[in-house]
């Protein structure tokens, strides 16, 4: 059955361009909760470490040595911290993949049933009925963003934003910064229990508590991040998304081999070519 459009097509939105990158229309407040959320882990965990760090620094049986390293690894933990604000603030900003194209009535569409050969593999497209636009073989509308994305990864709750063909690499730069953030904290506080906490004072018990609730949400953070990093690995490596192995979905016509396939996760000139 052919269902005809009524009233005007919207008109084409076009992401601005900031810093030579194409940023979207940042949503309501409402919307960004996992991306405050994330944010304020990283400021509040990374201010915390340092005020702990600072007093333990205070403490008789600590050498100068171990005071010289941590002073060291607070300054590298800031590093990685403020990398992982930035590259937060990047991906959640970023224009994931709007699909590209001229909205066109339903009924054209129909009327056409267009056609894409990857690989000497044919495949029809799909018509978006609320961007009004063609999906493209890999691409998807998300509800929560209200746009179809190119190459759609995952709706990712932690940056409030679509992981799509335009902010995928943006994304695993944050996982890396992320990684190194929470394991330089995991493992300083494991070196620094299993060196002094036998024994430290009782003076210095909230000391102690702090270090272990730190251990704790490090350790978490860290295998997460980490197990994440890995699932990613073998995506680019098989030129597959999260979407797709979730729904057990293989296009084997795009998959080109480790090093075509890592061109196209990182390298922005070849968006043209998915």
């Amino acid at each position: 059955m052919t269902i005809s459009y009524r009233g005007k097509l919207p008109e084409r939105v076009v992401d601005k361009t900031i810093l030579f990158y194409r940023r979207r229309k940042w949503p309501k407040l409402s919307k960004l909760k996992g991306f405050m959320i994330t944010f304020f882990f990283f400021v509040f965990f990374s201010i915390l470490f340092t005020i702990i760090f600072s007093k333990v620094k205070n403490i008789e049986i600590v050498g100068d040595s171990s005071k010289l390293s941590y002073n060291l690894i607070m300054t590298f933990m800031w590093i990685f911290s403020i990398s992982s604000m930035i590259t937060l603030l990047d991906v959640a900003s970023a224009d994931p993949g709007r699909q590209r194209g001229t909205p066109i009535i339903k009924s054209k569409f129909d009327k056409a049933k267009i056609s894409k050969i990857v690989g000497g593999k044919k495949y029809f497209l799909k018509y978006c009925t609320t961007c009004n636009l063609i999906r493209d073989v890999r691409t998807f509308h998300c509800n929560s963003c209200g746009l179809c994305v190119e190459k759609h990864d995952h709706h990712c709750g932690y940056v409030s934003n679509c992981i799509g063909v335009y902010n995928y690499k943006k994304f695993i730069y944050f996982l890396i910064s992320a990684y190194f953030h929470v394991s330089l904290i995991f493992f300083t506080c494991v070196h620094f229990i299993f060196k002094f906490a036998g024994s430290m004072e009782s003076e210095y018990g909230y000391i102690l508590f702090f270090v272990v609730l730190m251990t704790l949400f490090g350790g978490f953070f860290e295998i997460f991040v980490f197990w994440m990093l890995i699932q990613h690995a073998q995506i680019i490596y098989t030129n597959r998304t999260t979407r797709e192995m979730i729904k057990n979905k293989e296009y084997k016509e795009y998959n080109r081999g480790c090093k075509r396939n890592c061109n196209e996760a990182f390298c922005q000139e070849n968006v043209k070519e998915i």
